[in-house]
């Protein structure tokens, strides 16, 4: 069973199922004993490109979330006469993601991403409630009619990999 439950979460990604960075709600639908469901939204930034002003991105993105099961990771004891205050569940994070990009100048794309995630939730035990934190790190292989895409090449020169970063804390 995991230590680090909580029904709802706030988040800051970066190259996430939003292109650039996102800022996200995340809800659990159901947990089980060692897992749980969650769906979340967000609002992200894009940079101006050629011919468009900064737009905006609506990542939507649905996942499994299953603890691994690995040496005791519990926690740190303090003291041996207190009960441990800081716990540490790792996870292993896999969905599919959704965003919906948007350009003043009408350019609209929609983009279609599966998630692998590996991530990390931090407990630090301090009375009424449980303070909770993570952090996940991935890959978000975009999906095209070609198949499975983990990088790809820019109109300006650059390439795009699709991976990202995410940092957040339970509500």
């Amino acid at each position: 069973m995991y230590s680090s439950r909580f029904e709802s979460a706030v988040s800051a990604e970066v190259f996430g199922v939003s292109p650039i960075m996102s800022i996200n709600y995340e809800r659990v639908l159901k947990e089980n004993l060692n897992s749980f469901y969650s769906v979340r939204g967000g609002l992200g930034y894009l940079p101006a490109t050629k011919g468009n002003g900064a737009g905006i991105s609506i990542p939507i993105e649905a996942s499994f979330n299953k603890k691994l099961l690995l040496a005791d990771l519990t926690g740190i004891k303090l003291m041996n006469t207190f009960p441990r205050r800081f716990l540490f569940e790792p996870f292993i994070q896999a969905g599919l993601g959704y965003a919906r990009i948007m350009y003043p100048g009408g350019d609209q794309r929609n983009y279609v991403n599966l998630v692998f995630k590996i991530r990390g939730q931090f407990i630090i035990k301090v009375p009424p409630k449980p303070k909770i934190f993570f952090l996940s790190v991935g890959v978000n292989p975009r999906i095209k009619r070609s198949g499975l895409v983990f990088y790809e090449a820019t109109p300006g020169g650059g390439e795009n990999f699709y991976g990202g970063l995410s940092l957040g804390m339970g509500l």
